[in-house]
């Protein structure tokens, strides 16, 4: 079945810098507010280039985070990964567990729909999982505008992120892309744990990880395009 023909799921897990009321206290000073702000806070213009992909894509189903990934991690599958941040690793049980109820309905209603999605014996998910990154990190320049973030064990992923990585450098030439950059796509995340329970006949996950300096040179809705075009 080709990338046309699979049901399209959405997520968006960085798309907020929003902190729950419950939470809010430790972030009332002015340097917790002032990092809030930044890509430790959320993943900056994701969440733009996520609606305008809804529009187009049409999906199956699609999801965003409500709250900054300082209170809890949509995207750490446990606190050994840091799933809690220095924000909310010391607080009490019950703030903890309010965030992991959180933590969990988010994962369980996205889970609960490729389940119902493969209720049908012929259908396949393609789910990308939209995120951004800092052009720079720790005094490391990215030299990336886009990658394209997969498990290279599973087949079916690696030969269409080889497909979507050669349409992009014909749709746009001056777009850098790079595969399995700026982290590996096989590293703990959202996309991980659902290979862990869907055969790779069944689902194909994709971090989309895109450069928040190029988002600043090109719209939503134009990079959503180019998303969109290159995967099929």
């Amino acid at each position: 079945m080709s990338s046309l023909n699979k049901s399209v799921f959405l997520s968006c897990e960085h798309a907020s810098n929003a902190i729950p009321d419950y939470l809010s206290a430790k972030f009332q000073n002015d340097s917790a507010q002032e990092i809030l702000k930044t890509h430790r806070g959320y993943d900056i213009g994701a969440l733009e280039v996520f609606f305008a992909l809804q529009k187009i894509l049409a999906p199956k189903f699609s999801i965003a985070g409500k709250f900054s990934r300082l209170a809890i991690d949509l995207n750490r599958n446990s606190n050994r990964n840091h799933r809690f941040s220095e924000f909310s690793e010391d607080e009490p049980l019950e703030i903890k567990q309010k965030l992991k109820e959180y933590f969990n309905e988010y994962r369980g209603n996205f889970l609960q729909s490729i389940k119902n999605e493969l209720e049908n014996p012929n259908a396949e998910i393609l789910h990308l999982s939209i995120h951004s990154f800092t052009p720079e990190l720790n005094g490391e320049i990215r030299n990336a505008d886009l990658g394209i973030l997969y498990d290279p064990s599973r087949k079916e992923e690696s030969a269409l992120a080889k497909k979507i990585q050669k349409n992009l450098i014909l749709i746009a030439p001056d777009l850098r892309v790079r595969k399995n950059y700026p982290y590996q796509g096989k590293n703990d995340g959202l996309t991980t744990a659902l290979r862990k329970i869907f055969p790779p006949e069944k689902y194909i996950g994709f971090e989309i990880e895109m450069n928040q300096a190029y988002l600043q040179k090109i719209s939503p809705q134009k990079m959503a395009g180019i998303l969109m075009e290159s995967l099929f």
